[in-house]
């Protein structure tokens, strides 16, 4: 096969904020998670499991969150997913029976069972409830590059006062995900791409090699890039950062302009949960009588309005191939329009960073059309699948730049994490950086109690400093929640911080919130100080 003309590289980086709640017996934050478990990750497995098996030569990076690989293998929640999978194939039974005179409802009722029940055998016996080690195989396979992002997903920008704020984020990351995969990622996803010139040191002194930036991040770059987003730069520091295309990013991320608002394709919020009659409903929604999503929809996008045709899947499956197809053929036009002002020494790559949860949550044939686009780009003439580590062994010379200040939020910057709405919860998040970092220092020798205060209180920390609850608040969705999370955080991160000031440690409190809060057991404080 002759060598291509330029690469495609794909990046997927799953999230989720660290929902964890044994204190009620159910808790709708955290059908989050099981919705992203069911629609998102395990179908995504099965398009690697079955490129793999057919031989398909493909390769994309993962990005993997510390706070979801620790949801992946907590006991309690993934024993509470075998019970949101039982109740789903309940429901799917109910409405086989409940619509046994109507053909199409009926056919799409018995979809949803076949799909249920599909992965209930995955997770329960083809994975062993083992997603991080599938995950782990495919890196293993030479399919996948692993990598990580920051312990909490901290918006790093807004976390700097103290710095120690930031290597703590970074480095309690890092030592997440080698407790998860026993080896140690060259790359490191920015949460939200947030970048602010000088995090790049940090970066170069945890050994990543590259890291993700939004496109103004690079084209705004000093000097500007020669190549434009066709090719990587290398910060002063080191650490090389790769552009996210734009033209790409449209056509998958946007409702309106891109593929996921096609109207053959099924229609997220027309929710059985919100569309059956109260009492036929509430053995599936919340014991309050609150409606919630089922997974079980109905519907296609149809159009704008209000009015929505029957889900077909099979037409929807069509379209997908058709979109995956159009996708590749658009980043072979441009591989070819940069070649005509790259020298020949390097070669293009367009570079793609979606939230994995897109692919099959958010758009429900999402990992149908990925599996196509790779099957697609296999057999391309113009193009080759590539990761960042590998185009960097490629090509390892580039342009050294000062990157500028960047996120891939709304206006290419801050303030979807920092405005009217939001503002309030930073003054609170660094005094408690201050405090904990002046606390660690005093308390350098400290054991027992006293130490499982002080890591407790950096997990505290470490979870009210989330990227996910300014993000809500600013959107207003689950505002509430996001705030409480905030609150209830930093109050026992400063109630035990107060037990090691006054040399009383509350020993409830202390289990109470090890228990609750039980994220990063190997936590070292010495990233903190």
């Amino acid at each position: 096969m002759k060598a291509p003309l330029g690469y495609l590289a794909l990046l997927l980086h799953a999230h989720l904020p660290f929902v964890r709640h044994p204190e009620h017996e159910e808790c709708l934050e955290e059908d989050w998670f099981f919705e992203a478990l069911t629609e998102s990750y395990i179908p995504l497995l099965w398009v690697f499991d079955e490129l793999f098996l057919s031989g398909v030569a493909f390769k994309l990076s993962l990005s993997l969150s510390p706070t979801l690989c620790t949801m992946l293998k907590d006991p309690l929640l993934l024993q509470r997913y075998e019970r949101y999978l039982s109740k789903r194939l309940e429901l799917c039974s109910k409405e086989i029976d409940r619509y046994g005179a109507d053909p199409i409802r009926l056919s799409l009722a018995q979809f949803y069972k076949e799909r249920f029940q599909a992965v209930w055998t995955a997770f329960t016996q083809s994975y062993e409830k083992n997603l991080l080690g599938q995950f782990k195989k495919h890196q293993e396979q030479k399919t996948l590059e692993l990598i990580t992002s920051t312990a909490t997903h901290g918006y790093l920008p807004l976390l700097r006062n103290p710095k120690e704020a930031v290597k703590a984020q970074i480095f309690v990351g890092l030592e997440s995900f080698i407790d998860c995969f026993q080896s140690y990622p060259k790359g490191l996803w920015l949460p939200e791409c947030g970048y602010y010139p000088g995090v790049e040191m940090i970066l170069q002194e945890a050994d990543i090699k590259w890291f993700v930036l939004e496109a103004n991040g690079i084209l705004l770059s000093r000097p500007r890039p020669c190549f434009g987003l066709f090719c990587p730069i290398y910060t002063p520091a080191g650490p090389a950062a790769f552009g996210r295309d734009n033209l790409s990013s449209k056509e998958v991320w946007s409702a309106e302009q891109g593929y996921p608002g096609d109207p053959d394709y099924r229609e997220f919020y027309r929710d059985l949960g919100f569309d059956a009659e109260l009492n036929y409903i509430k053995p599936y929604i919340l014991p309050s009588g609150q409606r919630k999503f089922t997974s079980i929809k109905y519907h296609r996008i149809t159009g704008n309005s209000d009015h929505k045709e029957l889900y077909e899947p099979k037409k929807a499956q069509e379209k997908a191939k058709i979109h995956a197809e159009d996708f590749i053929h658009k980043r072979e036009k441009q591989i070819i329009k940069a070649l005509q002002f790259l020298p020949r020494s390097i070669k293009p790559i367009v570079f793609c960073p979606f939230d994995c949860e897109l692919f099959g949550h958010w758009w429900f044939e999402g990992p149908l059309f990925l599996k196509e686009l790779l099957k697609k780009a296999s057999q391309s003439e113009v193009l080759a699948l590539t990761t960042p580590s590998e185009y960097l062994s490629f090509f390892p010379t580039h342009q050294i730049c000062q990157p500028s200040p960047s996120s891939w939020g709304w206006g290419g910057h801050s303030k979807m994490w920092l405005n009217e709405t939001n503002d309030f919860i930073y003054p609170p998040l660094h005094e408690a950086a201050h405090l904990l970092t002046g606390l660690i220092r005093k308390h350098r020798k400290a054991d027992g109690s006293v130490l499982r205060c002080l890591k407790q209180a950096a997990r505290e920390l470490l979870l009210a400093q989330a990227s996910d609850w300014p993000f809500l608040i600013s959107r207003s969705t689950a505002k509430e929640y996001a705030t409480s999370r905030i609150t209830s955080h930093l109050n026992r991160f400063f109630e035990l911080c107060s037990c090691i000031m006054h040399k009383k440690i509350n020993k409830s409190l202390l289990e109470y919130c090890e228990y609750t809060d039980n994220i990063f057991p190997n936590l070292d404080l010495n990233h903190f100080s």
